[in-house]
């Protein structure tokens, strides 16, 4: 644990206006006195690499970012070495989120497509009229739990916070926003995110209106900006929690910084040429030259020789 003192420093130092990039953090804790679990996520840095990776429109970067934050939010809650993967499938023209996200800060993502600008407005045209939500937490690569819920919220972020509250029967809200640079390079100016979630003897009315809070104007135009004054995150605190009796302030942990990291490697790659039919195969090897395979979650190309594909094909999974 840190103070609470420390913490605010820490998140001032982050948000230093003459930083180039506000640093990417992640706290948890909860608001004293009112039995509330938050956690708190700066993931400006994480998203970017993704959104330049699938060279995502700003359309489609709002929907991934906003998917990642949510995923990391929920991550940090798990306990040590477990990761969190969350999977939305909806029936517009957006078809596929995918966040996956570890205890340790590490995220990665993919969404498809990766151009969604003509459908930006038209949100029944994005999403359709139902899609379902998918959440498996895994250890060592072993599925601990899971379970899919439908959702209808039009909106990632939204969807899985009422998978927390139907699936899981724990009152959760979640808020993330997102901004912009008219940079290719650098897109991404700012992507931070809340979530809050009630501990067992928290009164759910209390958390309720703590949860409509997160639509409040003065909340949302907190978390849209950084910035090096005095207190900012308590400040954003304060807008979320109101004139709630018994609030006594915040205790605070530090968690790993989130970062875009990909699993994959040339020997999981590798693994994916035993899937390819034996026929086709047989055409690879005749054509003897180089099989590219990319990463969905990272796009790095892999090319592999046709000896590293024999020796492939010719072994036998772990």
């Amino acid at each position: 644990m840190i103070p609470v003192r420390r913490a605010l420093n820490l998140s001032r130092a982050a948000g230093c206006e003459e930083c180039p990039a506000m640093n990417d953090l992640l706290y948890k804790g909860h608001f004293k006195g009112l039995d509330i679990a938050f956690t708190y996520a700066v993931t400006t840095r994480a998203v970017n690499e993704a959104v330049v990776r699938h060279d995502c429109d700003p359309a489609t970067a709002h929907v991934l970012g906003r998917a990642m934050t949510a995923a990391t939010l929920a991550a940090a809650t798990l306990p040590e070495g477990r990761r969190l993967n969350a999977c939305w499938k909806y029936q517009g023209a957006l078809k596929t989120i995918v966040a996956d996200a570890g205890r340790d800060g590490s995220v990665r993502a993919l969404i498809s497509p990766n151009h969604l600008g003509d459908f930006d407005d038209a949100h029944d045209a994005l999403y359709g009229e139902m899609g379902d939500l998918q959440v498996v937490v895994s250890k060592n690569g072993a599925i601990e739990n899971s379970g899919t819920t439908p959702v209808s919220l039009h909106d990632a972020v939204n969807d899985l916070a009422y998978h927390y509250c139907i699936s899981d029967q724990i009152e959760t809200g979640m808020s993330v926003m997102i901004g912009f640079n008219a940079d290719p390079e650098n897109p991404i100016a700012l992507c931070q995110g809340w979530m809050i979630q009630a501990l067992p003897n928290t009164d759910l009315e209390r958390f309720d209106r703590v949860r409509r809070q997160m639509d409040d104007n003065g909340f949302r135009e907190l978390l849209g900006h950084e910035s090096a004054a005095e207190g900012y995150f308590e400040q954003i605190a304060k807008a979320l929690i109101g004139d709630e009796e018994g609030y006594e302030g915040v205790q605070v942990e530090a968690c790993p910084a989130p970062k875009f990291q990909c699993a994959c490697s040339r020997e999981k790659m590798a693994s994916v040429l035993r899937s390819i039919p034996i026929p086709d195969r047989m055409t690879i090897v005749k054509r003897a030259e180089p099989v590219g395979i990319s990463c969905q979650f990272c796009n790095e190309r892999y090319e592999l020789s046709i000896d590293e594909c024999i020796v492939a094909w010719n072994t036998k999974p772990k």
